[in-house]
């Protein structure tokens, strides 16, 4: 599974619930992200102690108190092309199959590629606000989630606002959350403070 974020905690959870990876089976959980403040209210398994620990390594810990027989693994790297060192061929041959719970369009695009190429199924999912998205991926049964378009976007979510600003539109919106922070929203709770 390829994230621990908001879905990464609930599949986890279901997946310790229901079984998977005891008796000889095994499930290994990646994410490059460590815990804060702002994952608290829609990240269940983690709590304000937990703030700047790894997602993954902390994720572990808590599913494995669900389940003491769930063979789950974590690791805190970054699936992507720079780190193909870690993620090889020896890898992706070692998996059945790649659940998806990323926040981006390129990690997204990135893992599908790699489960065409290894021939391997993709539970592939992905959030922004209140709706949600899943999509069962079977090489040479379906289409691929490259091959899907996704409806435009009418906002940008908070995590990608303040983890990856790459797109020019999210730096914009990152610019105008922090000038409101600055000079609208301050400005208000000081009038509201002088007249109540």
């Amino acid at each position: 599974m390829i994230g621990a974020g908001a879905l990464g905690c609930e599949y986890l959870k279901a997946m310790a619930l229901m079984g998977l990876g005891c008796d000889g089976g095994s499930v290994t959980v990646t994410d490059n992200d460590n815990i804060e403040i702002s994952n608290l209210n829609r990240q269940f398994l983690f709590r304000k102690p937990d703030v700047g620990e790894s997602k993954a390594e902390c994720a572990v810990k808590k599913v494995r108190s669900m389940n003491p027989s769930f063979n789950v693994t974590s690791m805190t790297s970054l699936v992507a092309p720079n780190t193909e060192s870690l993620f090889n061929d020896k890898f992706w041959e070692s998996k059945n199959f790649i659940v998806n719970a990323v926040d981006n369009l390129k990690a997204r695009h990135y893992v599908d590629s790699k489960c065409v190429w290894y021939e391997k199924p993709l539970l592939e999912s992905g959030t922004l606000g209140t709706k949600a998205n899943q999509q069962m991926v079977i090489p040479h049964k379906t289409t691929c989630y490259r091959d899907s378009q996704d409806p435009p976007e009418k906002g940008i979510p908070m995590c990608t606002l303040r983890n990856f600003p790459s797109q020019i539109e999210h730096c914009i919106e990152w610019g105008r959350e922090k000038f409101n922070a600055f000079f609208v929203d301050r400005a208000q709770d000081a009038i509201s403070f002088l007249t109540d």
